[in-house]
């Protein structure tokens, strides 16, 4: 008989349970369950029945916990619930208690081709939409209030989730809708709306946007509308159980932790962290956590019916696993599970059964990622492993703090977007400097102590410097735009400010009234540039959806709209307004004819354009962008006349002077230069910022420049002299664009922070 077919004895499955058995025998076993129903049967008896719980976390036990802490009746309801659980139906028509969903062939990880209970075997099945209205168009399945429903995107346990159609804003989004049986659970039904409330006050780029919570009528359906995001789960990319390369799982990991950062300032827990509520953009790559608050609101449920311990198995925290409060660094624990498995391909705590996984959870040290997948590196690997930390207080304070040592580890494997930097204040920045002269923790390695140490000197040493600088300049904010101003132009007469915003929309603000005066829905993803036309009465706008708008500003309507190849950052008017220049995400360098609408040029460039701008003349277009070069073209046939270098980095913006020769480009650690554009030379390094530079711009006389920086601050350069002359601070976060009024002496900076500031620098004119 060959050894597979052998019914493993008692033993062998309960050291399986355990995770006590080699690897050999762990692959033998485990194939051989796949078949036996026998055996399934007994490794479920031996699971959840035999087995008490308390012997599971035995080790536990024996830490003593008070007799009044929750960790004792937790194991009394696991064990009563435990044996109480219903059946479900495994492959091959055999049982299991619905306490171990797991999938044996993946050794506590779920298969695709096995969902969990609570997700239909097959996607294409029946979903029951009674809840929807019938819909005047047969495109779609129904309307629910004011949102025509498209198709089911997804469920799960909470409920489904249908992408919609906004008839009101004229926008698609996703639409999370209550399961019935929670709707009928007033405590579920009030917390899911609190949480979703809750969570629209998080505006943050690595966090899904809430729109609206809201009941389909007074005794309706609760449901929460949120962004549509075109992309995969963190879940899809791990499917395969293939490792991540070591930069992108330090990249999704500070993403992540600039997301929980955001609602942790909120005094939000997500609670439920794991790869599937991790989304990432298809276009930009982008992280988008998603589901807070709402795992709380199952939690409700689970509560008052059977007391059952809640979260995700596989990546909750210890005090989590027996049943205690959970707090940020639980989330913690959780994003480190997460990323080991990145870095690993495996989970750090696999077992064939959910008692078994929380058995590790509270006993086991896996393996650091370095040991398993030599191309992790050791900062990187101590990180995560710090994360994993099984007591609470000894694991990172904050996920600001470890977005920013992530951030540290990700910059060292060269210059990345704007994009994937995340999004933590300066103030914050500097708060988190402090922390690190915790010397003894063993986390804390001597680069990420270098990167804090500098971060400190650098700006001390700058105001010592500098002391007249500061937010010593009047200024107007114009606020809560619904996430990240990507970019903001001044109307021609100076009155107006267009601002694009993250969430796809533009708003038009009075200045000087501070009022707004008009919001549209512009792109289907985020906006990433507006530009006034120089004589006529119209708004250009670019977005991640790849599209390029012209609308008429009478009534905001659009009067023009071309199509490029992919995302659209760069955008730009010629001189006489005549013709429209952009360049996208795959490098390719568009020129278009306003009036007839024609393509009047287009190039390939190597890598992606990030800025373009046209000479003040007219004869010359610039482009820059991740190839680190600065490309100066024929206007007309777009034939290439200079190639430029000297950044060492990815070059984020371009523009020319509006009289004479200079362009300036600033780019990737802290570049600011300027160039000659008819010999192609470097006339000017700047130096004197304080991070990545991401706007630049010329004073109307071309004796000044204006420059946006990471640490939120914009910078004015008298080039004449090669330094800066005046500092503009006031924004918490990265300043992304600088714009200047061409009626008076004001500046506008958009920013990370969700505000657009407007600068008075008649004193500096003078």
């Amino acid at each position: 008989m060959n050894v597979i077919d052998q019914c493993p004895n008692p033993v062998e499955l309960s050291e399986l349970i355990q995770y006590e058995l080699s690897e050999a025998d762990t692959d033998r076993v485990t194939q051989h369950i796949q078949n036996c129903t026998t055996c399934q049967q007994k490794l479920q008896t031996i699971a959840s029945g035999d087995v008490p719980v308390e012997e599971l976390v035995q080790e536990l036990k024996e830490q003593n916990p008070e007799g009044g802490s929750a960790f004792w009746a937790t194991i009394e309801r696991l064990s009563d619930e435990v044996r109480s659980q219903q059946t479900i139906n495994l492959p091959g028509g055999s049982q299991a208690s619905s306490a171990d969903t797991s999938s044996f062939n993946n050794a506590g990880k779920h298969d695709s081709a096995t969902p969990p209970p609570h997700i239909p075997a097959s996607t294409n099945q029946p979903e029951d939409l009674s809840f929807l209205e019938p819909s005047d168009d047969p495109a779609y399945h129904g309307k629910l209030q004011h949102f025509q429903i498209a198709r089911v995107i997804g469920r799960g346990g909470m409920g489904v989730v249908l992408e919609g159609f906004d008839t009101h804003l004229q926008r698609s989004v996703a639409i999370k809708v209550l399961n019935a049986q929670y709707q009928q659970n007033d405590l579920a039904r009030q917390r899911f709306c609190r949480e979703g409330r809750a969570a629209a006050a998080i505006s943050h780029e690595h966090v899904v946007q809430m729109f609206q919570v809201a009941k389909a009528n007074d005794d309706g359906i609760a449901y929460l509308v949120m962004q549509l995001i075109e992309g995969e789960t963190l879940e899809n990319r791990l499917r395969e159980g293939q490792s991540l390369p070591p930069n992108e799982v330090a990249r999704i990991g500070m993403q992540t932790a600039a997301g929980l950062s955001a609602a942790h300032k909120r005094g939000m827990v997500h609670r439920d962290i794991k790869p599937a509520n991790i989304m990432i953009e298809s276009e930009t790559n982008r992280v988008k956590l998603t589901d807070f608050g709402l795992a709380r609101t199952a939690d409700d449920v689970k509560l008052t019916k059977t007391g059952m311990v809640t979260g995700t198995p596989l990546y909750m925290s210890p005090e989590q696993s027996v049943g205690e409060e959970a707090d940020e660094r639980s989330d913690l624990f959780s994003l480190g599970a997460v990323m080991y498995e990145m870095a690993t391909g495996v989970p750090p705590f696999q077992a064939p059964s959910a008692l078994g996984v929380m058995q590790r959870i509270v006993n086991h040290h896996p393996e650091p990622p370095h040991k398993i997948n030599p191309s992790v590196t050791r900062p990187l690997s101590d990180l995560i492993m710090s994360l994993l930390e099984k007591s609470a207080d000894d694991r990172p304070e904050s996920a600001a703090e470890v977005a920013t040592a992530l951030a540290s580890i990700v910059s060292e494997y060269g210059p990345i977007s704007p994009l994937q930097v995340p999004s933590i204040a300066a103030s914050e920045v500097k708060k988190l400097s402090g922390s690190y002269r915790r010397g003894e923790r063993r986390w804390a390695i001597a680069a990420w102590v270098t990167a804090a140490l500098a971060i400190m000197v650098a700006l001390a040493s700058f105001m010592v410097m500098r002391p007249d600088l500061g937010d010593d300049f009047p200024s107007v904010v114009l606020p809560d735009n619904p996430g990240t101003v990507w970019a903001s132009d001044f109307s021609p007469d100076g009155g107006s400010i267009a601002s694009a915003v993250e969430d796809g929309s533009v708003r038009i603000w009075d200045v000087g009234t501070q009022t707004l005066k008009k919001s549209f829905n512009a792109h289907r993803d985020l906006v990433w540039s507006v530009a006034y036309h120089p004589t006529r009465p119209m708004l250009m706008t670019s977005g991640g959806d790849a599209m390029i708008k012209l609308w008429d500003t009478k009534n905001y309507e659009v009067a023009r709209e071309w199509k490029a190849t992919s995302s659209v950052r760069g955008v730009a008017f010629s001189p006489d307004g005549n013709r429209i220049v952009a360049g996208d995400r795959d490098g390719v360098l568009h020129v278009w004819d306003i009036d007839s609408g024609d393509e009047v040029a287009s190039v390939e460039t190597p890598g992606s354009i990030l800025g373009v701008d046209y000479s003040a003349d007219g004869r010359l277009v610039a482009s820059v962008g991740h190839d680190k070069v600065v490309r100066l073209f024929d206007a007309e046939t777009l034939e290439e006349r200079q190639s430029m270098s000297g950044h060492d980095g990815v070059i984020y913006n371009v523009r020319f002077a509006p009289t004479g020769p200079l362009v300036a480009t600033v780019g990737w650690n802290k570049n600011v230069r300027v160039w000659n554009s008819e010999t192609g030379t470097e006339v000017l390094n700047l130096e004197g910022s304080e991070g990545d530079v991401w706007s630049v711009s010329f004073c109307t006389d071309a004796s000044h420049l204006i420059t946006g920086e990471q640490m939120g601050a914009a910078r004015v350069w008298n080039l004449a002299a090669g330094k800066p002359v005046a500092t503009l601070r006031g924004h918490s976060s990265a300043v992304y664009n600088v714009a200047l009024n061409p009626a008076s002496h004001h500046i506008a900076t958009s920013s990370r922070d969700g505000t657009v500031r407007v600068w008075d620098m008649s004193c500096v004119a003078k």
